[in-house]
């Protein structure tokens, strides 16, 4: 009796060993399994790309540098360039908040440009351009820090005087061959949005007032349909802290002022927000719109609309997107398979 106990004993020992061995097997097998599969969609095929895609350039909080993102549809976001910075002002202590891209076509030739915010206290942006979004220079070629720097309100040789210069953008106007650079700077209580005009990047009118809805607004974004320009921007109001429109037909203040309010959100959205960018869709039909969610409820979400002049904006449920890690305050172009490729190695 005492032997076939040790021999049941033995051999249920060894089958519940067998079974366990070659549960362990199929379990690592499924993870490193999973594994190549996740590499495999990490790197897309590239010939199944399509002709047009999303790219985003943002920054991080834990590296506030230059980063990419590229997707198919601009709500499902993939990273570029590995996930790492593709561009750090080549001084890894200068920060590229609020980095705007804008891809602009001129003379039969494409150049990118990058605009972005110094810092929270400088009374300076930035200006890079590129001719393959991975090589920056500054307007005439210099490769240092400073030689993109660009003063705009820093009190001297007559231009205004405020602490700060947040969030820069720009429109290129091409029937005027003139850049319209804009931004947000505290003056007096509040902050409001001033413009500067260039044709080379390197000479600048000084700067003047471009945009004050009479209350604290920041982060405006400006996209064009036929003659009219769309901005979008912040509200800073307390209780606010939502996106609003205005609309004019000229950049030039001394031509027209923005006028009107529409909402990008609806009235009853409470979430505190952000640093819009508004893009038009590929093929031309339809807007995205999307923005930070800062206080609480960190990343982006989406909203989109069929006629911007209708401004018929509908959220897009957060379970319908998927971000980047970290994704914060950016802006977004259209670019070809071609174009996207080398950020894609």
């Amino acid at each position: 009796m005492s032997e076939l106990r040790v021999s049941a004993k033995f051999a249920l020992r060894f089958t519940f060993y067998n079974i366990t061995h070659i549960m362990k097997k199929l379990i690592l097998g499924a993870f490193f399994a999973g594994m190549a599969a996740t590499a495999s969609a990490a790197t897309p095929d590239i010939t199944q790309l399509p002709d047009s895609l999303y790219l985003m350039a943002y920054f991080t909080s834990p590296a506030q540098h230059l980063f990419y993102a590229w997707s198919a549809d601009g709500l499902h976001w993939n990273e570029a360039n590995g996930g790492k910075p593709v561009f750090q002002a080549y001084d890894d202590r200068v920060w590229m908040r609020d980095p705007f891209l804008n891809r602009v076509e001129r003379d039969g030739k494409v150049t990118y440009h990058v605009v972005h915010t110094w810092g929270w206290d400088n009374p300076a942006i930035f200006h890079w351009q590129s001719d393959d979004l991975v090589n920056w220079v500054a307007a005439d070629g210099g490769t240092t820090t400073d030689s993109g720097k660009i003063y705009v309100m820093d009190g001297k040789d007559g231009r205004p005087s405020s602490p700060n210069a947040w969030a820069p953008e720009f429109t290129y106007v091409p029937e005027e061959d003139m850049f319209y650079i804009y931004w947000s700077s505290r003056v007096d209580d509040r902050q409001l949005h001033y413009v500067t005009t260039t044709r080379d990047w390197k000479s600048f009118t000084v700067a003047r007032p471009l945009f004050d809805p009479g209350f604290t607004a920041i982060d405006l974004t400006v996209v064009r349909k036929g003659d009219t320009f769309y901005g979008y921007y912040k509200d800073e109001r307390n209780g606010e802290k939502t996106i609003l429109c205005a609309t004019t037909r000229s950049l030039d203040p001394a031509v027209e002022q923005f006028s009107g309010t529409t909402r990008l959100l609806p009235d009853d959205y409470r979430v505190e927000v952000e640093g819009p960018s508004v893009f038009r869709k590929i093929g031309g039909n339809g807007w995205i719109g999307y923005f930070d969610k800062f206080n609480g409820d960190a990343g982006l979400s989406y909203t989109e609309c069929s006629d911007i002049e209708k401004a018929d904006w509908k959220l897009i449920p957060d379970t319908e997107v998927s971000n980047v890690p970290e994704v914060k305050h950016g802006s977004v172009i259209i670019v070809s398979r071609e174009e996207l490729l080398p950020l894609l190695k």
